[in-house]
């Protein structure tokens, strides 16, 4: 029988990839006067991201020197709820999603009549560096709620490295 191999955390680059990525997804040019929140909606209607289980270690090669070599994962969704929403709209809210999924990849998007491309990735503290942000999955309706509010999502994996000594 195969062993399952241990899970484990970057537990101090949670708070750093959490608010880089905020930060980040604040910036996108089609948000408007809306922001993206942290686990959380303002009202019945609103978008926000939501880690799925934090900053996970894919990958970890150690030096004889005592350097630590990090590949991590940070899995999130975005969620963009919406009420009471024609057909047209909803299609509206999985091109935004989609939209921001691609500019998270650093692929144009046209917003309007502008076109727009994320050039870089935010600067990391603690020697960390993000690598990639690509969608694991398209926007897809996921829930109606009993008030007929629907929830969007977006499924997304950011990768980084993370160095250090463990000396």
């Amino acid at each position: 029988m195969a062993q399952q191999k241990e899970i484990k955390y970057d537990l101090d680059g949670y708070d750093i990839i959490t608010n880089a990525l905020m930060t980040l997804l604040n910036q996108y040019p089609d948000l408007g006067s809306d922001k993206i929140r942290f686990s959380t909606f303002a009202t019945e209607s609103g978008i926000a991201m939501f880690p799925s289980i934090g900053a996970v270690v894919e990958t970890e090669r150690r030096s004889v020197t005592g350097k630590v070599y990090q590949n991590c994962n940070y899995p999130f969704n975005i969620v963009y709820k919406v009420a009471g929403v024609s057909e047209s709209n909803k299609i509206q809210v999985k091109d935004f999603l989609d939209k921001l999924g691609k500019w998270l990849e650093m692929q144009p998007v046209t917003i309007g009549t502008q076109v727009y491309k994320l050039e870089a990735y935010p600067t990391l503290t603690d020697n960390r560096e993000i690598t990639s942000i690509s969608r694991t999955t398209p926007a897809y309706l996921e829930s109606v709620e009993e008030n007929k509010t629907e929830n969007w999502v977006i499924s997304m994996i950011l990768r980084y490295k993370n160095e250090y000594c463990n000396y």
